[in-house]
């Protein structure tokens, strides 16, 4: 019986170690050496591009086997244990076995495999077929139910397709056939679901918009000039914003000779989301809506801000300059390290355009971090020094910060207190 046990346990570790071996190399081959494989004629590698076609597949079904085999090493290992010394006995084959199964069945298999993957997916590739096309009956099953509960809520075949998508570019920079900006397109993309328009939005105290009482004639000048497309119109306050006006149809309203229509008989109907809209949804129904403007609403019904589709492009390609966008050039420069920074900016934009790493975390804009340090709106003159930055304030009104001077402090005049 004892014999019977004992050789169980090194059949199962031999097949437990052949199959994670066999699963790194098969894993590891990449497509274009695999074409290769199958051009040249070599033998296994049809079976091994069949496996390669659903690989999560052979995962799950090896994943099925190999829980299988090593219960059984593990198992029969305390009982042998146990059956020759009692409960220390089978305390200590749990022990060993345990170690057998990390070391011999997955660690040093997985080594082997990534380091000659050819010769062993190849030798592999139509045993492991086999076993998966038998096995796949009782994994399927257990996969598709693991795979509903861990990821419920959500589409799996859009998981499975996302997951795909970002292993090929990730395979592709490594392999010098995809570039980096390439490969950060794909994972921004993958990455907005995970951001909100709340992340993204300009606050409500920054919405540049004109009172829909107004008349066309009454903002003629502004018109020509104004350095947006769509402009908001509200009511008492921003609070009530009741349209977009889009400036080129008012501007073509303008030449038309009406100029006494007010802006709330010109504007179009304001679209309103969520703050914790996903920015993938959001985009989706910017498409769907064909509009590029819209206007978060907070929980009382109010404003909380504004977004754009040019919003969520930059989160995609990185910063567009253009409409509100304040670049280092366009910065008041005063010396090589100061500069005159508007507290409006996006804290970002100031830790990109000047190398620096201000807090941003909790806060969007620098207006908003430096209310946070100071615990209250300073006045002008008051200083505050952050991340090896001397932020001075410039000008400043009764609720926020206005205009500031950064300075980039040498490491002899920092404060080593912050």
């Amino acid at each position: 019986m004892i014999w019977i046990l004992a050789a169980t346990i090194v059949a199962s570790t031999i097949l437990s170690a052949l199959l994670s071996a066999a699963e790194s190399a098969t894993l590891i081959i990449h497509p274009s050496q695999l074409r290769t494989l199958e051009d040249e004629g070599f033998r296994g590698s049809t079976s091994l591009a069949t496996l390669k076609e659903e690989p999560e597949q052979m995962k799950s079904s090896i994943l099925f086997l190999n829980t299988i085999l090593d219960g059984l090493v593990v198992g029969f290992s305390v009982i042998i244990g146990a059956f020759n010394s009692g409960i220390a006995g089978g305390f200590t084959g749990l022990i060993l076995s345990t170690l057998v199964v990390v070391i011999l069945c997955e660690i040093l298999p997985r080594l082997i495999g990534k380091e000659k993957p050819i010769r062993i997916a190849l030798r592999m590739a139509k045993p492991m077929l086999h076993l998966q096309r038998r096995l796949d009956f009782f994994a399927s099953p257990a996969r598709s139910f693991l795979l509903g509960f861990l990821t419920r809520g959500e589409n799996p075949e859009s998981t499975q397709e996302e997951r795909s998508v970002r292993e090929l570019t990730q395979l592709g920079k490594r392999e010098g056939l995809v570039g980096e900006e390439e490969h950060l397109l794909v994972e921004r993309a993958f990455h907005l679901d995970e951001l909100t328009a709340w992340e993204i939005m300009t606050p409500r105290v920054d919405i540049f918009a004109w009172p829909d009482s107004l008349c066309l004639k009454d903002i003629i000048d502004e018109l020509i000039t104004v350095p947006y497309s769509r402009v908001p119109v509200f009511g008492k306050t921003t609070d009530d914003i009741t349209g977009i006006l889009y400036i080129r149809e008012a501007y073509q309203t303008y030449v038309a000779g009406m100029t006494n229509l007010t802006l709330a008989e010109l504007s179009r109907d304001p679209f309103f989301v969520p703050g914790s809209l996903p920015l993938n949804s959001l985009l989706r129904q910017f498409q769907s809506r064909r509009i590029h403007m819209g206007i978060i609403a907070d929980e009382f019904g109010g404003t909380d801000g504004l977004v754009t589709l040019e919003d969520i492009l930059e989160e995609l390609v990185g910063e567009i300059e253009d409409e509100t966008d304040i670049s280092e050039a366009s910065l008041s420069r005063i010396s090589k390290t100061e500069f005159l920074v508007p507290a409006s900016i996006d804290l970002r934009e100031i830790n990109y355009a000047f190398n620096l790493t201000l807090p941003q975390l909790d806060h969007r804009s620098l207006n908003g971090f430096i209310l946070a340090e100071f615990g209250h709106v300073p006045a002008k003159g008051e200083t505050l020094e952050s991340s090896g930055v001397l932020i001075e304030i410039v000008q400043a009104s009764d609720t926020q910060v206005i205009l500031t001077r950064l300075t980039k402090l040498s490491l002899s005049d920092r404060d080593p207190n912050t």
